[in-house]
């Protein structure tokens, strides 16, 4: 009966020691599943002094080793980060290797606000106001509603999306919206600040239908009477851009000095033998200038030209 039990002691301790050796990775901060942005600290954790702490990032097909030497991982989770982690740890010649975590880290559900289209602070019944549930980032899975404050000031669900349309003046009021997001374990809830919309009741009676008319002929007329006046300042444009040319092309062409006159003193004679018509006065009579009866030469005649 010795016997056995110091076999037992001689195989069983050393398979014991190692598996109380082993360094075992936890959670310090966060949680297997965490919104991006949020720190997460990652212990490596064994029941022997190391020497050397060796960090892994594992995915399906590799391994990739951390350049951290220290028991505890820190990260601000990015998307990118989400996969599975193991440490390990050089003790006396021997490396340890951890259990394997995993992290998931989802989209982060920021604040959320409403706005509205058209943003006209009152509307008539009868125009549609659309209200959008907005926000900065989302998980891909968010459940949207909307919930509008009661006379007995409660807040009653009126819509699930992360739209609302409204028309009549009676759902005139304050609305807020809500995102809730549940991904594996981790939930995320926003809740929007209220939001007032106005809609105004405006009976369209057979007076308010002629004045509607009215003001829409009035508006018509004022186009028409501005295209008229554009047509009108048009055409003087063009008149005047007409004038101009013609007088352009009327006028003597730089450098033309016109009909060449004949030399002073070129005789009737030489005119005549170039088939030319010439006449010159040789002197100045007063009969030219002073058309005194005394002067007359004959009846009605004052001077001939010689």
């Amino acid at each position: 009966m010795q016997l056995v039990f110091l076999l037992l002691c001689l195989f069983v301790k050393p398979a014991f020691l190692l598996e109380s050796q082993r360094a075992k990775l936890i959670f310090q901060i966060g949680a297997p599943v965490m919104p991006a942005g949020q720190t997460v600290q990652m212990y490596c954790m064994g029941s022997f002094v190391v020497n050397n702490y060796t960090w892994y990032r594992l995915n399906q097909t590799t391994c990739t080793a951390m350049n951290i030497n220290s028991n505890f991982l820190t990260l601000l989770v990015t998307i990118e980060d989400s996969g599975e982690y193991a440490c390990s740890g050089y003790y006396n010649g021997t490396v340890y290797y951890s259990n394997r975590v995993n992290l998931t880290v989802v989209e982060r559900l920021s604040n959320v606000w409403v706005s509205s289209t058209p943003k006209d602070l009152v509307t008539m019944e009868g125009q549609s106001v659309t209200l959008y549930c907005q926000a900065t980032s989302h998980p891909p899975s968010v459940i949207w509603s909307w919930s509008r404050l009661d006379e007995q000031g409660g807040w009653q669900d009126v819509g699930i999306g992360r739209e609302l349309t409204l028309s009549m003046a009676k759902e005139s009021g304050q609305y807020i919206c809500q995102a809730y997001s549940n991904i594996l374990v981790l939930t995320q809830q926003q809740q929007s600040p209220s939001h007032t919309v106005y809609i105004v009741y405006f009976p369209m009676t057979g007076s308010v239908y002629a004045g509607v008319a009215g003001l829409v002929l009035v508006l018509l007329a004022g186009v028409l009477l501005t295209l008229l006046l554009l047509w009108l300042w048009r055409q003087r444009a063009k008149e005047r851009a007409g004038q101009e040319t013609l007088a352009t092309n009327s006028a003597p062409a730089k450098g033309f000095t016109g009909p060449a006159k004949a030399p002073k003193g070129r005789s009737q004679a030489q005119a005549g033998d170039e088939g030319e018509v010439y006449m010159n006065c040789g002197e100045t009579n007063q009969a030219y200038s002073d058309l005194s009866p005394a002067y007359m030469t004959g009846d009605d005649t004052y001077a001939t030209l010689g």
